[in-house]
């Protein structure tokens, strides 16, 4: 009796800690301010797991960075239970893994048939990346293609022209691929270029033409040339701390897979991109930005050729799985 006793009260715990299993509640940090489309697709990602998971799975959205978190800092703060889930721009983690900062650099990608070649192998790549933090990749968001344009304070049509000039660009693998052309780069802080191209520290900048209003930059540089290429397009990673996720049930852990997977495909917007990125070349126009032919193919070609050598320097200094994540990514690409 007594032994009948103790397996229906183990029974019975089992079963009420298999019900509390399927009610999730989570936290979901977000650095961006609410304005950003990255922040409704977050907010997206909640209504649709809420919907997939029946009611079950809740994420309590944190916008505008409310939990006071620093995207560097993200891999070890994901590592703790507070927050269970956020996403994280690659580009961010160079303190701690520079092979995952590094994974593209501008000068790869030229438009959606590249990036979609490349997106296995950059997926691939990214999940064994994040894994060896114990964290779990749950999905994407993507960035999208931006074009990468010269803004500049007078014409510069050509690669030739350019090396005549100070650019201003935003990292340092764009510094180490220009000033491999012979043009002198410079990284300048974003806060501050709009005042470095009025007074002319810099000449011209590295910028798209998509959101170069944000910044005002079309103001004081009335001249665009494309480069042909988009800058670095690697997504936003999905993270979940990994025990948290190992928890779930298998149904909640389907849905928010599934969710992730949704919010994957509604931002990846590739061949929309190029029709947005005219759009705003058609209301700068209207602004009094001139527009010039894009960079002949020759010159995207040396373009590429210097990128492949700074891609090869960044992940080779990585070191660890920085060369092999390279040579997958540009197997997939298919470029010299």
């Amino acid at each position: 009796m007594r032994k009948w006793m103790l397996g229906a009260m183990a029974a019975l715990f089992g079963l009420g800690g298999a019900a509390e299993a399927q009610n999730v509640e989570w936290r979901f940090h977000n650095s961006y301010a609410p304005t950003r489309i990255e922040s409704q697709h977050v907010r997206d990602l909640a209504t649709e797991l809420r919907t997939r998971s029946n009611g079950r799975f809740t994420l309590n959205v944190f916008e505008g960075n409310a939990m006071n978190l620093r995207d560097a800092d993200m891999l070890r703060t994901m590592q703790g239970a507070t927050p269970e889930m956020s996403f994280i721009w690659p580009p961010f983690l160079g303190r701690d893994d520079a092979a995952m900062s590094s994974i593209l650099v501008f000068g790869l990608i030229r438009n959606a048939q590249e990036l979609n070649r490349v997106m296995p192998a950059l997926q691939e790549s990214l999940n064994q990346g994040i894994r060896r933090w114990n964290i779990e990749p749950v999905g994407y968001m993507q960035l999208g293609l931006l074009d990468a344009a010269i803004f500049c304070r007078s014409p510069v049509r050509t690669l030739e022209e350019l090396k005549r000039v100070k650019l201003r660009v935003g990292s340092r693998e764009q510094v180490e691929t220009f000033r491999a052309l012979g043009v002198a780069a410079q990284i300048v802080p974003q806060q501050e270029l709009y005042a470095a191209m009025q007074t002319g520290v810099v000449d011209c900048a590295l910028y798209p033409p998509r959101i170069v209003h944000t910044i005002s930059l079309q103001e004081v540089a009335k001249h665009a040339t494309s480069t042909g290429f988009a800058f670095p397009p690697t997504p936003y990673i999905l993270l979940a701390n990994q025990a948290r996720f190992r928890a779930l049930s298998a149904e909640n852990r389907a849905a928010l897979q599934a969710s992730a997977a949704a919010i994957e495909q509604r931002s990846a917007r590739f061949e929309q991109d190029a029709a947005d990125d005219e759009t705003s070349r058609e209301r700068l126009r209207g602004q009094g930005v001139t527009f010039y032919p894009t960079f002949s193919e020759a010159e995207q070609q040396a373009i590429r050729t210097a990128a492949m050598a700074t891609w090869e320097t960044l992940m080779r200094e990585a070191g660890g799985q920085g060369p092999a994540w390279r040579s997958r990514i540009q197997s997939a690409l298919g470029a010299n």
